[in-house]
């Protein structure tokens, strides 16, 4: 195996399909990481604060002052309500390098058309080199494709400029991370992913 994983997302759109409960929020929380320890702000949204042991398992790398520069939201309500806190957010706070939203639609079916539109808004109004990383539940597929992951709207986040990405269980107690037909696969330890 590897050192810990990471990769220069500055400026990327990316919709992270995630397979079953194989660490989305954990990837997540560990792309926030690298954000904070490479000197950005990260701004976080979602429906709940992530698991507290796996919150300080992933950010105990960081110091008082590096953790402060993580900035969780809630997000209920309006999905554009939401959108446009997050984008006064990342005007008034220096050096916000990544946004991720996490389970910031429904879990199953359809994502929802206002969910959508929110979301390539969102992308559209923030800074070109601030990374946008949103986390959802993949798909199930009916086409008997055989994929490895079937992210839901592809063909919407493709046509908005966005990377789809899949997270999902590999053998033996592993994660695959595919990205642009790359297949990354390792495991998560506490620290974070190890490819």
């Amino acid at each position: 195996m590897a050192e810990r994983w990471s990769i220069d997302m500055a400026g990327k759109r990316i919709h992270l399909s995630v397979v079953g409960g194989c660490g989305g929020t954990t990837f997540g929380l560990h792309c926030a990481v690298n954000e904070i320890e490479s000197g950005g702000r990260v701004l976080w949204a979602s429906p709940e604060m992530p698991n507290a042991t796996r919150f300080s398992q992933l950010f105990e790398s960081l110091n008082i002052v590096e953790s402060s520069r993580f900035h969780a939201m809630n997000l209920i309500g309006a999905m554009d309500r939401c959108v446009d806190a997050i984008v006064e957010a990342e005007k008034n706070l220096p050096r916000v390098g990544l946004i991720v939203l996490d389970d910031w639609c429904s879990p199953t079916g359809r994502i929802e058309r206002e969910h959508l539109d929110a979301v390539f808004d969102l992308s559209t109004r923030l800074a070109k080199e601030t990374a946008l990383l949103l986390i959802a539940k993949a798909g199930t597929d009916v086409t008997g494709k055989q994929e490895m992951f079937h992210p839901r709207s592809k063909t919407d986040f493709e046509k908005a400029g966005f990377e789809i990405w899949g997270l999902t269980t590999g053998k033996q107690k592993t994660v695959q991370l595919i990205r642009n037909d790359v297949v990354d696969e390792g495991q998560i330890k506490d620290s974070g992913f190890i490819f």
